[in-house]
């Protein structure tokens, strides 16, 4: 399996705005926001933060979970993972 650190996160970033930018009834202006939030053990954890309506919210919520999974899926991006290395030292 990829490490979650070796996919290309530029390539991610512009793959999941440009999706999300689709959902029906996310604005256009201000756009979605997909930028980089941390770095942590499971990988680069982006942050997705699409801008609608009050009376949409729920859908475009629920939506953009759905994009993303699917984005991820499609470009074949690694499930994080945390891994622990355990030695064992004999004496």
């Amino acid at each position: 399996m990829l490490s979650p650190f070796l996919f290309n996160t530029q390539d991610a970033i512009t793959r999941l705005r440009h999706s999300v930018s689709h959902i029906p009834n996310v604005l256009t202006d201000p756009g979605p926001v997909v930028e980089i939030l941390e770095f942590n053990a499971s990988g680069t954890l982006l942050v997705v933060r699409p801008v609608c309506h009050n009376t949409h919210y729920w859908q475009v919520y629920f939506d953009t979970d759905r994009t993303i999974q699917r984005v991820c899926t499609e470009a074949g991006y690694p499930v994080p993972e945390t891994r622990q290395a355990v030695r064992t030292v004999q004496s």
